[in-house]
């Protein structure tokens, strides 16, 4: 294990299933302690308990990101198990109503609670979790957040509202709070897996698309190696960037960064 991560602190939104989970069991496998934070039920306890069995320090927390309550609660308990917190992944995301290969959709065709959804997911939660959570990091002097987005091209392609100005306004938010939150030592950077990847949000019908037209489905650890650089000493500095994983290795090669997982 060359990365030795023990005593580093992290914790992750959407961290019971997908891309979530891997990057927790990626972290952990190097020593790292990890709270994984989801909507409570079966599907958390069951990623908890798959975790804890490997003998990893994990925990787990209920943490709706769309709830103020929940949240300002995650924070609290947080606060009361640990004394710092060295990494924050802001990963809870959806894509429900994202009709996408239908020609005949438009965006009028989208009922409201699903776009309210979404953009309440995915870039207002973004908003609350690192609300509550990066307080804990000033007090400490400094830390690291990491913003699971999506492709540019995701982002602006039809059938991509509201998914895609959802994370784009992520995005935005991300590069303000790494200039605002620089000076206090706090490192703020995207990453995403660059790609159509099999995850939660994935359907019956979206799956059959990409196999019909034989395009790739990328394994929810393609952004593992991402994070586990992120979490290193090697990243130490490194705010305000946008990582794409399937290229990680080119985007090393172009800093002439030579980094081994």
């Amino acid at each position: 294990m060359s990365i030795n991560l023990k005593g580093f602190t992290v914790l992750i939104t959407g961290g019971s299933s997908g891309m979530g989970f891997e990057m927790a069991k990626e972290l952990l496998s190097h020593g790292a302690t990890v709270v994984i934070g989801a909507r409570g039920g079966p599907k958390l306890d069951n990623a908890y308990e798959k975790l804890a069995k490997e003998g990893y320090d994990v925990y787990a927390v209920p943490l709706d990101v769309r709830d103020e309550e929940s949240v300002t609660n995650a924070a609290t308990w947080f606060n009361e198990h640990f004394n710092h917190l060295d990494m924050l992944i802001n990963n809870a995301g959806i894509g429900t109503g994202m009709e996408s290969n239908n020609p005949d959709h438009q965006f009028y065709d989208i009922p409201v609670t699903s776009f309210k959804a979404i953009v309440e997911t995915n870039f207002i939660g973004y908003f609350l979790v690192s609300r509550a959570f990066v307080p804990m990091m000033v007090k400490n002097g400094g830390g690291r957040v990491v913003n699971v987005s999506t492709s540019t091209s995701t982002m602006t392609r039809r059938g991509m509202i509201p998914y895609g100005p959802s994370r784009a306004a992520a995005e935005t938010m991300s590069t303000i709070l790494s200039e605002e939150l620089h000076d206090l030592g706090i490192m703020v950077n995207v990453i995403c897996p660059g790609g159509f990847t099999e995850t939660g949000m994935t359907t019956e019908a979206m799956r059959e698309f990409f196999h019909q037209n034989n395009l790739p489905i990328l394994t929810p650890d393609v952004m593992n190696k991402t994070i586990l650089f992120l979490a290193s000493p090697k990243a130490e500095g490194l705010t305000g960037e946008k990582i794409i994983g399937k290229e990680f290795d080119e985007w090393l090669k172009s800093r002439n960064i030579s980094f081994k997982d």
